[in-house]
């Protein structure tokens, strides 16, 4: 083991104090750095204690974050000068790879015992695998990320082993000298994560990525593949379930984007999602995790943004925390957030403005679908206009006549279906945070003629409805042309209360209700017609 003397400098215990946008996160601290940084991992040891270990431009540093207001540099080890290092662990070591360095300078995969963290020097050591593929020897230099698994293998990718795929080691046997399984030599990958026996690959330059059958490692078997969005697939994560991966295109205005892959041979993409911080049309994302039903993704000039992908259809922002004081594109900012520490605190590293600590509850996203079709002829009905009043919820059906779509805020809302050649209606959900409301809409259109049994089911016929201000109201079984018409808000609150002549059962009232749905009712003293539902719209 080499032997390193840790490195105090005051300058390293600096704090910003300067305001952020956020949305359901809290900062707990800012440590700064005094170079810039890259990749973040996290580690607990056995007592409890967590820590952040930061890829720095000049080498590794090990930030002591169990109390997360009070952030503590406990080591820092100098390495070659770049601006990409990534990091894992197992069992007690943290493994650091870096790019673009060359084999003249090299650290090689470093290896860091963290049982030594509370010792005055830091234990380290560093691995130089060599590897032969078809006859040619590749002695290892760089790597630009890496894995490891759930049984110990550690798969190194992006690096200058054959094309760049991925190379196998056994970390469970010999932590500090893994030996080699087997390489994945068809694709260069910039990422990659594994489970089991698949390993998902994210092929930046064929824009695509790729699970790979590896249970016989020396004999790596693709398996099926997909385009990503904006073909350049720099970073895959996958859920609990192994039903659907992520992944992010690392261009600006580029998507997080979910696949359902329960089927290898029928890939689908199922949703995708950018910021809402400043022009998503400018941000990059960078990388993505999942933390339960959260993605927890890092966008340069963006920060931090917590998606509810619970239902992976339906990807919603719930919270967000913007690290950097910059906007639009460019790769600076927020390189990496790390969501796995016990206490649930999440790291995020910004090149230029340090660790950050943060802490959500992570929110979570009501739900909205709605399958919309044409009461003629029960066909769905596409490019149906669905808007939630009140709300940045709003979109079109597909051509199956389907609607998904949802948001952060809980609350009674009014949405308002149109489609040209039909006459609109309008609906009252109750959206609640983690429920999906669910509605099938019958458009009526323009001509369609109604048999009378169903023009007075109720008793009486509104129309148009939704209106404007003035609603035409016909009366069925009229024996006393004096009515009283009552209308309550959604509250049951009685907003309207009118008596008229109804005549030969036919009426017009004018209103000047506010947009919403009302329930009216109509009675003459003996009789009481069953109320309906009156929407508004301005």
């Amino acid at each position: 083991m080499k032997k390193l003397f840790s490195l105090w400098i005051a300058l390293l215990c600096a704090f910003s104090v300067s305001a952020q946008d956020s949305l359901g996160v809290e900062k707990l601290s800012n440590f700064k750095f005094f170079d810039g940084i890259n990749d973040i991992w996290g580690y607990a040891d056995t007592s409890g204690n967590e820590y952040a270990l930061v890829g720095i431009n000049s080498g590794f540093a090990i930030v002591d974050v169990t109390v997360p207001t009070n952030p503590v540099q406990k080591h820092f080890i100098s390495g070659a000068n770049t601006t990409w290092r990534d990091i894992k662990t197992w069992s007690h070591y943290a493994y650091v790879v870096h790019d673009g360095v060359g084999p003249s300078n090299s650290d090689g995969v470093m290896i860091v015992d963290l049982n030594t963290i509370d010792s005055a020097t830091i234990s380290f050591t560093q691995f130089f695998p060599s590897v032969t593929i078809g006859g040619t020897k590749f002695d290892y230099s760089d790597a630009h990320n890496l894995y490891i698994d759930e049984n110990g293998v550690l798969y190194l990718f992006g690096s200058n082993i054959g094309v760049g795929g991925a190379c196998m080691f056994d970390l469970d046997t010999d932590p500090e000298n893994p030996a080699l399984l087997g390489v994945y030599d068809g694709n260069y990958y910039h990422d990659g994560v594994a489970r089991g026996d698949t390993l998902w690959g994210a092929a930046i330059n064929a824009g695509i990525f790729e699970a790979v059958n590896v249970s016989n490692k020396s004999n790596p078997v693709v398996m099926g593949s997909h385009a990503t969005p904006n073909n350049f697939t720099h970073n895959i994560w996958f859920s609990d379930d192994n039903k659907t991966v992520f992944t992010t295109d690392e261009r600006k205005g580029a998507y997080v984007t979910a696949y359902d892959v329960s089927d290898m041979n029928n890939i689908t993409e199922t949703d995708r999602i950018r910021t809402t911080i400043f022009d998503p049309n400018q941000v990059i994302p960078h990388n993505t995790h999942v933390l339960g039903d959260f993605l927890v993704t890092s966008y340069y000039t963006s920060g931090l943004q917590i998606v509810d992908a619970s239902n992976p259809d339906i990807l919603v922002e719930t919270a967000y925390y913007d690290t950097s004081p910059l906007t639009g594109d460019g790769y600076n900012g927020a390189w990496g957030a790390y969501p796995f520490l016990p206490s649930g605190n999440i790291l995020v590293s910004d090149r230029q403005e340090g660790l950050f600590v943060l802490s959500t509850d992570y929110p979570r996203a009501c739900f909205f679908t709605a399958f919309v079709k044409d009461t003629a002829t029960g066909n769905p009905i596409i490019n149906a206009s669905i808007t939630m009043v009140g709300s940045t919820l709003s979109g079109s059906t597909n051509i199956f006549g389907n609607f998904r779509d949802g948001q952060r805020d809980t609350g009674d809302y009014v949405v308002v279906v149109q489609k040209s050649g039909y006459y609109p209606d309008t609906l009252l959900v109750k959206m609640r945070e983690g429920k999906i409301v669910n509605r099938t809409v019958n458009l009526i259109p323009f001509g369609f003629s109604i048999d009378e049994d169903d023009v007075f089911s109720d008793g009486f016929r509104m129309y148009p409805n939704p209106n404007k201000g003035s609603v035409f109201i016909e009366l069925d079984h009229v024996e006393d042309p004096i009515v009283e018409v009552k209308v309550n808000d959604v509250s049951g609150k009685t907003v309207l209360l009118k008596t008229v002549n109804a005549g030969n059962g036919k009426l017009q009232m004018e209103h000047s209700l506010p947009y919403g749905v009302y329930t009216i009712s109509i009675s003459n003293g003996r009789l009481e017609y069953a109320p309906q539902k009156l929407s508004v719209i301005r």
